[in-house]
């Protein structure tokens, strides 16, 4: 047998194993997470933060929930679920929308937080668009508040 007809082999037999489509629902999750180098979060760690968030409101607890367990493409009852607060739809978000985003896209607005600040998620036919967990780092707003400055 040629190299390439047993790498192509190889691939086959190693992708196969892989899970897809309904498999990687729930429980799949910790697969994307493990390949995407983040570390997979309990849900007891997930539950004490959610209720932390919903009992208290602090910013705190919503960025950790924000970073460590909300990902590009979950729904918005799935991100409501992880957060513990139902969103309100902004009707007014074009100031949100800029060159990227389209006319049809949905913002929901979480909070505000006990400090006063709300996040504003876009969702596009259902899903989450273009979130970075690196934006919800302890000190991330801190600085960005200094480069608007």
């Amino acid at each position: 047998m040629g190299f390439r007809r047993r790498l192509a082999m190889s691939l086959i037999v190693g992708l196969s194993s892989l899970p897809c489509g309904c498999e990687l629902a729930g429980g799949g999750a910790h697969l994307i997470d493990q390949l995407a180098g983040r570390p997979v979060v309990s849900k007891e760690e997930q539950s004490r933060h959610r209720a932390a968030y919903v009992e208290h409101h602090n910013r705190s607890d919503l960025y950790w929930l924000l970073q460590n367990c909300v990902t590009t493409g979950m729904g918005v009852h799935e991100v409501a679920g992880i957060i513990g607060e139902t969103p309100e739809l902004e009707t007014q978000s074009q100031w949100l929308k800029q060159a990227d985003y389209r006319v049809d896209d949905k913002v929901y607005k979480f909070g505000p937080d006990n400090q006063g600040q709300s996040i504003y998620l876009l969702f596009r036919e259902g899903r989450l668009i273009n979130h970075n967990p690196e934006e919800y780092q302890p000190d991330a707003f801190a600085s960005q508040l200094k480069r608007n400055s």
